[in-house]
């Protein structure tokens, strides 16, 4: 078995798909179509990780980072402060950065549905 995907469900997913483009430097490899219904978006990374965006009109219910369940995107990066300055350079502030016991570097950042996502370097 391996990880193929991680699914967001999104009430506004062209808005939500291009920011992944736009920030993350991620590219739509898929677009599902079906009339009267928004798309499916699949976006994928140079590494191969896959995101897919689906349609809901379900409202958004407030969720902190350490409820059960599922937490958050990590996204490993290669040099964290420049990193920080280029999520800062696209209006978005990190939070809760520091350097954790095993000598990584964290921050979070929001999408703009609310997701929360992370960056680190080991």
């Amino acid at each position: 078995m391996r990880l193929e995907h991680i699914g967001i469900q999104a009430n506004n997913v062209d808005i939500l798909a291009k920011w992944y483009c736009k920030i993350l430097d991620l590219k739509i490899w898929k677009k599902l179509e079906k009339e009267g219904r928004p798309p499916v978006y699949y976006l994928k990374s140079n590494g191969g990780t896959t995101i897919e965006i689906l349609p809901t009109k379900n409202e958004r219910k407030q969720r902190e980072l350490e409820d059960p369940g599922f937490s958050h995107v990590g996204i490993i990066v290669d040099n964290f402060d420049k990193t920080s300055s280029y999520l800062e350079s696209k209006g978005i502030k990190l939070m809760g950065v520091r350097d954790t016991s095993a000598g990584w570097k964290i921050g979070y950042f929001k999408d703009p549905e609310g997701n929360t996502l992370e960056i680190v370097q080991r």
